[in-house]
């Protein structure tokens, strides 16, 4: 009876000891992380047209939603696909100066690139900011109403860099290189100044 009782206890011991571990822990076993440096370029494109018209309303906030455009790779590991959820938001500010003669209205869209959520679901925080400008002018020396959006256009691919240190990114090793930086670029309104030549 004993022996019974002690072999029974030794094999529930084995089989508790041998049970596999929750999937969160497997599916960490199964993805290596990687860390993610400040300054990684990430690059997101624009599914669909964000317009404010010439004459648009004031400080309107909007969420928007865009795609990774490549495979982000950082020391041949992907941290990011092609297809990849990427989220920000844009705003728009109404500015008006009024004249003897004419009336200038312009309008301001801001668009923010906030972070992407990567294939298995871990967030690496982005920083890009770019505002364009349209504007209306109207009155009596203008002829009539003359207007023009700011517009970033559906197909525009965004530099986006990483804005923090990011650790324990899952990842996913790869044998190919990072590739080319896609043509046409809308830069950040930081790095279009310095490219220009001007202070930022």
């Amino acid at each position: 009876m004993f022996r019974s009782a002690l072999l029974l206890a030794f094999v529930f011991s084995l089989t508790v000891a041998t049970a596999p571990s929750s999937s969160s822990s497997a599916s960490q076993g199964n993805s290596p992380t990687v860390f993610i440096p400040r300054g990684t370029v990430v690059y997101v494109t624009v599914t669909k047209d964000i317009r404010v018209g010439g004459a648009g309303t004031n400080s309107e906030v909007h969420k928007v939603k865009f795609d990774v455009t490549q495979d982000a790779i950082v020391n041949n590991y992907v941290v990011a696909k092609a297809g990849d959820l990427a989220e920000g938001e844009y705003s728009n500010q109404t500015n008006i100066t009024k004249r003897m003669f004419s009336t200038n209205e312009s309008q301001e869209v801001a668009l923010d690139v906030d972070d992407v959520v990567n294939f298995c679901g871990d967030t690496i925080h982005l920083a890009f900011e770019r505002t364009f400008v349209g504007g209306a002018r109207g009155g009596f020396m203008s002829f009539g109403v003359h207007a023009h959006d700011a517009v970033f256009a559906k197909g525009s691919v965004l530099k986006a860099e990483t804005d923090r240190p990011e650790r324990s990114i899952c990842a996913e090793a790869t044998t190919e290189a990072p590739g080319p930086a896609p043509s046409p670029l809308v830069l950040s309104d930081e790095e279009a100044e310095t490219a220009s030549g001007q202070k930022p």
